[in-house]
């Protein structure tokens, strides 16, 4: 007894699973993004310090590694340190459910030094009481005199 012959895939298969992949990756990837953005607070930040329109000042730091919460945002955050405070952002790549933010100085209610492995930070505590935290490098921000509102 011979076996059946096997049947060739249709024409229109490998169209549709590149087709597919095109809608389900980008779905898949928008609602990671976006819901990393609330489990870190970036989005309890959102509606205090979303800095809309104002335009950003600042000396611009970019490519930095830091947490917001216990998130981390390995080479995608850029920061502009400004006398008032500072704006962070993220790469355009993860923009879905983080708009950019300014933090005021002054709403910066605690600061602690953490090293982690080979990455030094500087922990912020943000809002009165606080909201969640951010992490950014010590080195960003060892010219910041924070208590003061100004640079140093």
């Amino acid at each position: 007894m011979n076996p059946p012959p096997a049947e060739s895939a249709p024409y229109w298969l490998p169209f549709a699973i590149v087709g597919g992949f095109l809608i389900v990756f980008p779905t898949i990837w928008c609602f990671v993004v976006w819901l990393l953005s609330h489990m870190g607070g970036w989005q309890a930040l959102t509606p205090r310090y979303a800095s809309g329109s104002r335009p950003v000042a600042g000396t611009r730091h970019s490519g930095l590694t830091g947490m917001v919460g216990g998130v981390s945002y390995r080479s995608t955050l850029t920061a502009h340190l400004d006398t008032d405070g500072f704006f962070i952002e993220v790469m355009p790549l993860f923009k879905i459910g983080h708009p950019r933010l300014f933090i005021p100085w002054p709403d910066i209610s605690d600061r602690k030094q953490r090293q982690v492995l080979w990455w030094k930070a500087e922990v912020l505590s943000i809002g009165q009481p606080v909201i969640t935290t951010i992490a950014l490098p010590s080195a960003l921000l060892e010219a910041q005199d924070l208590s003061a509102g100004r640079a140093a």
